[in-house]
Protein backbone atom coordinates (compact mmCIF):
# COMPACT_ATOMS: atom_id res chain seq x y z
CA UNK A 1 0.00 0.00 0.00
CA UNK A 2 1.83 3.59 -1.08
CA UNK A 3 2.38 5.82 1.87
CA UNK A 4 -0.84 8.17 2.64
CA UNK A 5 -0.43 11.65 3.94
CA UNK A 6 -2.19 13.22 6.84
CA UNK A 7 -1.68 16.93 8.45
CA UNK A 8 -1.78 17.90 12.43
CA UNK A 9 -4.01 20.49 13.64
CA UNK A 10 -1.40 20.89 16.88
CA UNK A 11 -3.19 24.37 18.48
CA UNK A 12 -0.25 25.53 19.63
CA UNK A 13 -0.40 29.32 20.85
CA UNK A 14 2.46 31.30 21.67
CA UNK A 15 1.08 34.12 21.85
CA UNK A 16 -1.23 34.35 24.60
CA UNK A 17 -1.92 37.82 24.16
CA UNK A 18 -3.63 37.02 20.34
CA UNK A 19 -7.31 35.84 20.47
CA UNK A 20 -7.45 32.10 20.84
CA UNK A 21 -9.95 32.42 18.19
CA UNK A 22 -7.32 33.06 15.75
CA UNK A 23 -5.54 30.01 16.53
CA UNK A 24 -9.28 28.37 16.25
CA UNK A 25 -9.58 29.85 12.76
CA UNK A 26 -5.93 28.56 11.60
CA UNK A 27 -6.88 25.33 12.50
CA UNK A 28 -10.16 25.44 10.08
CA UNK A 29 -7.57 26.66 7.77
CA UNK A 30 -5.44 24.21 8.11
CA UNK A 31 -8.61 21.43 7.63
CA UNK A 32 -9.94 22.99 4.50
CA UNK A 33 -6.12 23.05 2.93
CA UNK A 34 -5.73 19.42 4.02
CA UNK A 35 -9.62 18.73 2.28
CA UNK A 36 -8.86 20.53 -0.88
CA UNK A 37 -5.16 20.14 -1.32
CA UNK A 38 -5.68 15.88 -1.46
CA UNK A 39 -4.17 14.89 1.90
CA UNK A 40 -6.13 11.68 3.56
CA UNK A 41 -6.19 12.74 6.63
CA UNK A 42 -6.15 15.41 9.83
CA UNK A 43 -5.28 14.43 13.11
CA UNK A 44 -6.83 16.69 15.73
CA UNK A 45 -4.80 17.42 19.07
CA UNK A 46 -6.01 18.06 22.57
CA UNK A 47 -4.71 19.12 25.98
CA UNK A 48 -5.65 21.42 28.67
CA UNK A 49 -4.70 23.49 30.96
CA UNK A 50 -1.63 25.36 28.90
CA UNK A 51 -0.61 27.03 25.74
CA UNK A 52 1.73 24.16 24.04
CA UNK A 53 -1.56 22.15 22.76
CA UNK A 54 -4.77 24.98 23.64
CA UNK A 55 -7.48 22.74 21.66
CA UNK A 56 -9.56 21.13 25.22
CA UNK A 57 -11.96 18.84 22.91
CA UNK A 58 -11.10 16.84 20.11
CA UNK A 59 -14.20 15.29 19.51
CA UNK A 60 -16.01 18.66 19.36
CA UNK A 61 -13.60 20.35 16.88
CA UNK A 62 -13.77 17.28 15.08
CA UNK A 63 -17.16 17.74 14.31
CA UNK A 64 -16.70 20.84 13.43
CA UNK A 65 -14.17 19.66 10.53
CA UNK A 66 -16.31 16.48 9.13
CA UNK A 67 -19.26 19.20 8.94
CA UNK A 68 -17.43 21.20 6.48
CA UNK A 69 -15.29 18.39 4.59
CA UNK A 70 -17.23 15.64 2.34
CA UNK A 71 -13.82 13.29 1.81
CA UNK A 72 -11.40 14.17 4.61
CA UNK A 73 -10.22 11.42 7.52
CA UNK A 74 -10.60 12.50 10.97
CA UNK A 75 -9.02 11.39 13.87
CA UNK A 76 -9.48 13.05 17.07
CA UNK A 77 -6.58 12.66 19.35
CA UNK A 78 -5.36 11.92 21.24
CA UNK A 79 -7.72 11.62 23.81
CA UNK A 80 -6.16 10.13 27.13
CA UNK A 81 -8.93 7.96 28.43
CA UNK A 82 -8.06 8.31 32.19
CA UNK A 83 -9.50 12.19 31.47
CA UNK A 84 -13.05 11.00 31.15
CA UNK A 85 -15.71 8.35 31.70
CA UNK A 86 -15.50 6.11 28.98
CA UNK A 87 -19.31 5.60 28.04
CA UNK A 88 -19.50 9.30 27.26
CA UNK A 89 -16.45 8.84 25.31
CA UNK A 90 -17.78 6.07 23.18
CA UNK A 91 -21.44 7.70 23.00
CA UNK A 92 -20.07 11.19 21.60
CA UNK A 93 -17.65 8.99 19.41
CA UNK A 94 -20.59 7.46 18.01
CA UNK A 95 -22.00 10.61 17.24
CA UNK A 96 -19.16 11.84 15.36
CA UNK A 97 -19.50 8.56 13.29
CA UNK A 98 -22.92 8.90 12.52
CA UNK A 99 -21.74 12.33 11.06
CA UNK A 100 -18.98 11.13 8.46
CA UNK A 101 -19.49 7.32 8.44
CA UNK A 102 -16.37 5.77 7.73
CA UNK A 103 -14.25 8.69 7.49
CA UNK A 104 -13.79 9.07 11.45
CA UNK A 105 -10.86 7.56 13.62
CA UNK A 106 -10.11 7.55 17.26
CA UNK A 107 -6.85 7.96 18.68
CA UNK A 108 -6.10 6.92 22.69
CA UNK A 109 -3.88 6.81 24.76
CA UNK A 110 -2.92 7.02 28.92
CA UNK A 111 -1.33 9.93 28.45
CA UNK A 112 2.37 10.93 28.95
CA UNK A 113 2.36 13.53 31.34
CA UNK A 114 0.78 13.91 35.10
CA UNK A 115 0.12 17.95 35.07
CA UNK A 116 -3.13 16.86 33.41
CA UNK A 117 -3.64 13.99 35.48
CA UNK A 118 -3.22 16.12 39.05
CA UNK A 119 -5.90 18.45 38.00
CA UNK A 120 -8.46 15.87 37.34
CA UNK A 121 -7.89 13.98 40.44
CA UNK A 122 -6.53 11.05 38.67
CA UNK A 123 -3.11 9.04 40.42
CA UNK A 124 -0.70 8.82 37.42
CA UNK A 125 -0.09 5.52 39.32
CA UNK A 126 -3.09 4.51 38.32
CA UNK A 127 -3.45 5.62 34.49
CA UNK A 128 -2.25 2.70 33.10
CA UNK A 129 -5.37 0.39 34.41
CA UNK A 130 -7.65 2.86 34.02
CA UNK A 131 -6.72 3.52 30.28
CA UNK A 132 -7.45 -0.46 29.86
CA UNK A 133 -10.73 -0.88 31.78
CA UNK A 134 -11.81 2.33 29.54
CA UNK A 135 -10.68 1.29 26.03
CA UNK A 136 -12.27 -2.18 26.92
CA UNK A 137 -15.60 -0.48 27.57
CA UNK A 138 -15.77 1.69 24.85
CA UNK A 139 -14.92 -1.02 22.48
CA UNK A 140 -18.10 -3.50 24.08
CA UNK A 141 -20.19 -0.34 24.24
CA UNK A 142 -19.68 0.10 20.30
CA UNK A 143 -20.92 -3.23 20.01
CA UNK A 144 -23.29 -4.74 22.50
CA UNK A 145 -26.67 -3.99 24.07
CA UNK A 146 -27.44 -3.56 27.81
CA UNK A 147 -24.04 -4.91 28.79
CA UNK A 148 -23.10 -3.89 32.42
CA UNK A 149 -19.33 -3.87 33.92
CA UNK A 150 -17.84 -4.74 37.37
CA UNK A 151 -13.43 -3.26 37.17
CA UNK A 152 -11.75 -1.88 39.72
CA UNK A 153 -11.97 1.85 38.23
CA UNK A 154 -15.38 1.56 36.23
CA UNK A 155 -18.43 -0.12 37.38
CA UNK A 156 -22.37 0.62 36.16
CA UNK A 157 -25.32 -2.02 35.44
CA UNK A 158 -26.94 -2.87 32.37
CA UNK A 159 -26.51 0.26 29.45
CA UNK A 160 -26.90 1.07 25.90
CA UNK A 161 -25.32 3.36 24.00
CA UNK A 162 -27.61 5.38 21.14
CA UNK A 163 -27.24 6.22 18.98
CA UNK A 164 -24.50 3.23 18.17
CA UNK A 165 -21.72 3.93 15.13
CA UNK A 166 -22.62 3.84 11.86
CA UNK A 167 -19.04 2.49 11.35
CA UNK A 168 -18.91 -1.66 11.47
CA UNK A 169 -18.11 -2.79 14.33
CA UNK A 170 -17.05 0.42 15.00
CA UNK A 171 -14.59 3.42 14.24
CA UNK A 172 -10.66 2.96 13.80
CA UNK A 173 -9.33 2.56 17.15
CA UNK A 174 -5.13 4.22 16.67
CA UNK A 175 -3.68 3.81 19.96
CA UNK A 176 -0.62 6.37 20.46
CA UNK A 177 2.53 4.87 21.97
CA UNK A 178 6.32 5.16 21.37
CA UNK A 179 7.88 2.72 23.54
CA UNK A 180 9.06 -0.84 22.62
CA UNK A 181 6.55 -2.42 25.45
CA UNK A 182 3.87 0.09 24.57
CA UNK A 183 3.98 -0.95 20.65
CA UNK A 184 3.70 -4.55 21.57
CA UNK A 185 0.89 -4.26 23.09
CA UNK A 186 -0.45 -2.71 20.44
CA UNK A 187 -0.05 -5.29 17.85
CA UNK A 188 -1.47 -8.02 20.36
CA UNK A 189 -4.83 -5.82 20.74
CA UNK A 190 -4.88 -6.16 17.04
CA UNK A 191 -4.95 -2.48 16.85
CA UNK A 192 -3.53 0.37 14.78
CA UNK A 193 -0.79 2.23 15.59
CA UNK A 194 -0.26 5.77 16.31
CA UNK A 195 3.79 7.07 17.22
CA UNK A 196 6.31 10.04 17.16
CA UNK A 197 9.35 10.14 18.92
CA UNK A 198 9.29 9.42 22.63
CA UNK A 199 11.12 12.57 24.10
CA UNK A 200 10.17 15.34 21.14
CA UNK A 201 11.77 15.91 18.16
CA UNK A 202 15.36 15.79 16.57
CA UNK A 203 15.10 11.76 16.93
CA UNK A 204 17.78 9.97 16.24
CA UNK A 205 18.11 7.37 13.15
CA UNK A 206 17.30 3.92 14.47
CA UNK A 207 14.72 4.45 16.66
CA UNK A 208 11.80 4.39 14.56
CA UNK A 209 13.16 0.75 12.96
CA UNK A 210 13.31 -0.56 16.70
CA UNK A 211 9.94 0.52 17.28
CA UNK A 212 8.35 -0.93 14.07
CA UNK A 213 10.55 -4.56 14.49
CA UNK A 214 9.27 -4.42 17.75
CA UNK A 215 5.55 -4.05 16.65
CA UNK A 216 5.64 -6.55 13.72
CA UNK A 217 7.70 -8.92 15.85
CA UNK A 218 4.46 -9.11 18.30
CA UNK A 219 2.11 -9.27 15.34
CA UNK A 220 3.47 -12.34 14.15
CA UNK A 221 3.68 -13.77 17.75
CA UNK A 222 -0.13 -12.90 18.45
CA UNK A 223 -1.59 -14.37 15.37
CA UNK A 224 -3.67 -11.41 14.54
CA UNK A 225 -3.96 -9.12 11.73
CA UNK A 226 -1.47 -6.49 11.60
CA UNK A 227 -3.04 -2.92 12.18
CA UNK A 228 -1.97 0.17 10.43
CA UNK A 229 0.63 2.46 11.08
CA UNK A 230 1.07 5.99 11.89
CA UNK A 231 3.85 8.07 12.07
CA UNK A 232 4.11 11.72 13.34
CA UNK A 233 6.91 14.25 11.66
CA UNK A 234 7.91 17.63 11.72
CA UNK A 235 8.21 18.64 8.20
CA UNK A 236 8.78 21.90 6.24
CA UNK A 237 9.68 21.70 2.60
CA UNK A 238 11.86 24.39 0.86
CA UNK A 239 12.56 24.94 -2.83
CA UNK A 240 16.15 24.91 -1.59
CA UNK A 241 17.79 23.45 1.59
CA UNK A 242 18.00 27.09 2.61
CA UNK A 243 14.32 27.69 2.11
CA UNK A 244 13.38 24.36 4.01
CA UNK A 245 14.66 26.17 6.89
CA UNK A 246 13.15 29.37 7.28
CA UNK A 247 11.33 28.57 10.59
CA UNK A 248 13.78 26.96 11.91
CA UNK A 249 13.68 28.76 15.31
CA UNK A 250 9.71 27.73 15.42
CA UNK A 251 10.70 23.96 14.82
CA UNK A 252 13.08 24.56 17.68
CA UNK A 253 10.76 26.45 19.95
CA UNK A 254 8.22 23.99 19.95
CA UNK A 255 11.07 21.25 20.89
CA UNK A 256 11.45 23.33 23.91
CA UNK A 257 7.88 23.63 24.85
CA UNK A 258 6.91 19.52 24.40
CA UNK A 259 10.46 19.01 26.44
CA UNK A 260 9.34 20.98 29.61
CA UNK A 261 6.41 19.67 29.52
CA UNK A 262 7.87 16.23 29.71
CA UNK A 263 11.11 16.70 31.96
CA UNK A 264 11.86 14.03 34.36
CA UNK A 265 9.92 11.22 32.72
CA UNK A 266 12.58 9.33 31.09
CA UNK A 267 16.18 9.33 29.68
CA UNK A 268 16.85 10.47 26.37
CA UNK A 269 20.47 9.45 26.79
CA UNK A 270 20.53 6.12 24.44
CA UNK A 271 18.29 4.10 23.05
CA UNK A 272 16.89 2.34 25.38
CA UNK A 273 16.23 5.11 27.59
CA UNK A 274 13.94 6.90 24.38
CA UNK A 275 12.17 3.44 23.48
CA UNK A 276 11.57 2.75 27.47
CA UNK A 277 7.88 3.59 28.50
CA UNK A 278 7.68 6.83 30.23
CA UNK A 279 7.31 7.19 34.17
CA UNK A 280 4.90 9.48 35.30
CA UNK A 281 7.71 12.17 36.44
CA UNK A 282 7.80 14.24 39.84
CA UNK A 283 5.11 16.90 40.14
CA UNK A 284 6.39 19.87 39.25
CA UNK A 285 3.60 23.34 38.82
CA UNK A 286 6.63 25.24 37.76
CA UNK A 287 6.67 24.15 34.60
CA UNK A 288 3.11 26.06 33.71
CA UNK A 289 2.04 29.77 35.19
CA UNK A 290 -1.57 31.06 34.51
CA UNK A 291 -1.45 28.27 31.53
CA UNK A 292 2.33 29.73 29.83
CA UNK A 293 4.62 26.95 29.71
CA UNK A 294 8.14 27.47 30.39
CA UNK A 295 10.23 26.24 27.64
CA UNK A 296 13.69 24.46 28.05
CA UNK A 297 16.83 25.98 26.17
CA UNK A 298 17.96 23.46 24.04
CA UNK A 299 19.89 24.92 21.55
CA UNK A 300 20.68 22.67 17.91
CA UNK A 301 22.38 23.50 15.22
CA UNK A 302 21.16 23.21 11.72
CA UNK A 303 24.41 21.93 9.94
CA UNK A 304 23.48 18.64 7.72
CA UNK A 305 20.38 18.41 9.62
CA UNK A 306 18.59 16.26 7.38
CA UNK A 307 21.71 13.56 7.84
CA UNK A 308 22.09 13.95 11.50
CA UNK A 309 18.09 13.34 12.59
CA UNK A 310 15.15 11.02 11.07
CA UNK A 311 12.92 13.82 12.77
CA UNK A 312 12.57 16.66 11.59
CA UNK A 313 12.27 16.53 8.38
CA UNK A 314 12.78 19.90 6.66
CA UNK A 315 14.38 19.41 3.33
CA UNK A 316 13.89 20.13 -0.37
CA UNK A 317 11.23 17.77 -2.33
CA UNK A 318 13.39 15.20 -3.58
CA UNK A 319 15.17 14.17 -0.59
CA UNK A 320 11.87 14.43 1.39
CA UNK A 321 10.46 11.50 -1.65
CA UNK A 322 13.66 9.63 -0.45
CA UNK A 323 13.30 9.66 3.36
CA UNK A 324 9.26 9.16 3.02
CA UNK A 325 10.44 6.29 0.76
CA UNK A 326 12.60 4.70 3.35
CA UNK A 327 9.17 5.09 5.87
CA UNK A 328 7.02 3.19 3.14
CA UNK A 329 9.43 0.43 2.78
CA UNK A 330 9.81 0.17 6.75
CA UNK A 331 5.81 -0.77 6.49
CA UNK A 332 5.08 2.44 7.76
CA UNK A 333 1.18 3.20 6.19
CA UNK A 334 0.54 6.80 6.62
CA UNK A 335 2.45 9.55 7.52
CA UNK A 336 0.75 12.70 9.95
CA UNK A 337 2.96 15.47 9.27
CA UNK A 338 2.82 18.62 11.56
CA UNK A 339 4.27 21.34 10.37
CA UNK A 340 2.28 24.37 12.50
CA UNK A 341 4.61 25.38 15.06
CA UNK A 342 4.49 28.83 15.23
CA UNK A 343 4.71 29.60 11.40
CA UNK A 344 2.26 32.33 10.22
CA UNK A 345 -0.78 29.70 8.92
CA UNK A 346 -0.75 31.11 5.36
CA UNK A 347 2.85 29.92 4.83
CA UNK A 348 1.33 26.95 6.70
CA UNK A 349 -1.17 26.22 3.92
CA UNK A 350 1.56 27.37 0.88
CA UNK A 351 3.92 24.59 2.48
CA UNK A 352 1.51 22.01 2.15
CA UNK A 353 0.21 23.46 -1.36
CA UNK A 354 4.01 22.63 -2.34
CA UNK A 355 4.02 19.27 -0.26
CA UNK A 356 0.80 18.24 -2.59
CA UNK A 357 2.43 19.48 -5.88
CA UNK A 358 5.69 18.57 -5.19
CA UNK A 359 5.95 14.87 -2.90
CA UNK A 360 2.45 13.92 -2.93
CA UNK A 361 2.17 12.43 -6.46
CA UNK A 362 5.52 10.13 -5.85
CA UNK A 363 3.11 8.29 -3.63
CA UNK A 364 0.31 7.85 -5.74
Amino acid sequence: MALKFWVTAPFFYTDMTQPWSEVFDDMLRIVDAAEELGFEGITINENHFQNYVTNPSALAFSAIAAARTERLRIMPGIVVLPYYHPLLIASEMAMLDQMAPGRIGMGVSRGGSRYQLDRVGVDPADARAIYEESLEIIQRAWQEDDFSYEGEHFSFPQTTIVPKPASKPHPEIWVGSQSVEGVRRVAEQGLNLYTATNHGNFEPFGDLEALLQAYNEAVAESGKPRGEVMVLRHTWVGRTEEDALEYFDDVLSEYNHYMALVQGTGSTASREGRLKARGVGTRDDSVINAGLVSPLDYQISTDDLFNRYADPVLTTPDRMIERFKGYEAMGVDHLSCLMAMGQPVDAVIENMRLMAEEVLPAFK
